[in-house]
């Protein structure tokens, strides 16, 4: 039986593997999942067809305490000695590669989720840049979730994209449609006083998820509701007058953090991600699944997610006015707007479902981290 032995940061990340896992495990892997630890780590735990390994992870860089968990990744691999390794998210990454060089893993992926160093600068993007270099070289495959992610890393000049593959069309999980429509019949309550049009956005609340130009997009249209699903960011660095719009405008919501955002896709009658880069916009995927239409900036990551002028409409990136007259085109044009969710829609059933996702992903394990007949490849 093969061992496979999968890294990510923070138990919140789980998320980002639902479903796989427990697939691979029924197709003949011995499936070790390292992780802080968290209620979604311990429901693994508790089911059993999955080995959990608890090492806690700082998100942020900080000397002692990663130190100390590349001390306690290494004696997991150690103990393991899984014949494949798949490190994902910045510190699960760094740390599971080198614990994975060290310990002469023969098959060692990377997953590359996205390029923080994008909207990093000045020290801190060096470092990173030198981080993403590192990971990638001790890397013997690495999986990028867009064909955008290689591109933005060859014109970073980051080494080693003829390692990169991209399975499909992109994502890492893709969406489990089965699951998807059973969570949308959670029944959620109108937040709104008014019924108007819904402009919506999912994800953190933060600066480079592109909430100023969002607020200020809101704040210059009429007759609209605004839904943020999600929370604020510990460290959002937004403006204070941003804040405070977002926390006293009658005709803004915001859900806080919930298990289950999807019943929200409902309330919506557009959807909105004015982000400034991502991996690949797995929100998108699920508005589109929902049969919205999708607003998002032509970034890293979001260009793959939605096709412009099929699907929604892409716009320059920190651009309020792009975002206001996106809006304004979609709430005028109820034809469109319902062409690009129908097409949205088509394109998660043909292209990303979380089932032809997993199969690629086993195909690669199974080749020894090779590339499948699916998988997009980088050229030198």
């Amino acid at each position: 039986m093969t061992k496979l032995l999968i890294a990510v940061t923070a138990d919140i990340s789980v998320r980002l593997l639902n479903g796989q896992l427990d697939y691979l495990a029924t197709q003949g892997f011995d499936v070790h999942l390292v992780v802080s630890k968290g209620e979604s780590s311990e429901a693994l735990r508790r089911d059993g067809r999955i080995t959990v390994h608890h090492v806690e992870m700082a998100r942020e860089i900080s000397i002692w305490k990663d130190i100390k968990a590349l001390i306690y990744m290494i004696r997991v691999f150690r103990k393991v000695r899984p014949d494949i390794s798949n490190v994902g998210t910045p510190k699960a990454a760094l740390l599971g590669s080198i614990a994975a060089f060290i310990t002469k893993t023969k098959t060692r992926i990377y997953t590359l989720r996205g390029l923080r160093m994008e909207t990093a600068t000045g020290r801190l993007r060096k470092v990173l840049w030198l981080i993403e270099q590192l990971i990638i070289g001790l890397s013997t495959k690495v999986i990028a979730i867009s064909p955008s992610l290689i591109t933005k890393c060859k014109e970073l000049q980051i080494q080693g994209t003829s390692k990169m593959c991209v399975l499909g069309k992109g994502s890492s999980n893709g969406i489990h449609l089965g699951e998807f429509a059973v969570k949308r019949q959670e029944p959620i309550r109108y937040v709104f006083d008014k019924q108007q049009f819904v402009v919506g956005f999912t994800g953190r609340i933060t600066k480079d998820k592109g909430i100023e130009e969002l607020i200020s997009a809101f704040l210059t249209s009429e007759d609209i509701n605004l839904l943020l699903v999600g929370d604020f960011d510990d460290q959002h660095g937004l403006k204070k007058e941003t804040v405070d719009v977002i926390r006293s405008h009658p005709n803004i919501r915001v859900t806080g953090f919930i298990p289950n955002p999807v019943p929200y896709y409902s309330m919506m009658d557009v959807f909105v991600i004015p982000s400034y880069r991502e991996g690949f916009s797995n929100v998108c995927l699920e508005a589109a699944a929902a049969e919205l239409a999708v607003i998002g900036t032509d970034v890293t990551g979001i260009k793959d997610a939605m096709v412009d002028g099929v699907t929604g409409i892409l716009i320059p990136v920190q651009s309020s006015t792009a975002i206001q007259t996106a809006i304004e085109t979609l709430k005028n044009d109820v034809a469109l707007r319902k062409t690009y969710a129908i097409n949205g829609n088509k394109r998660v059933i043909l292209d990303f479902q979380s089932e032809q996702m997993w199969e690629r992903m086993k195909e690669v394990y199974l080749k020894g981290g090779e590339a499948n007949v699916w998988a997009h490849k980088a050229s030198s």
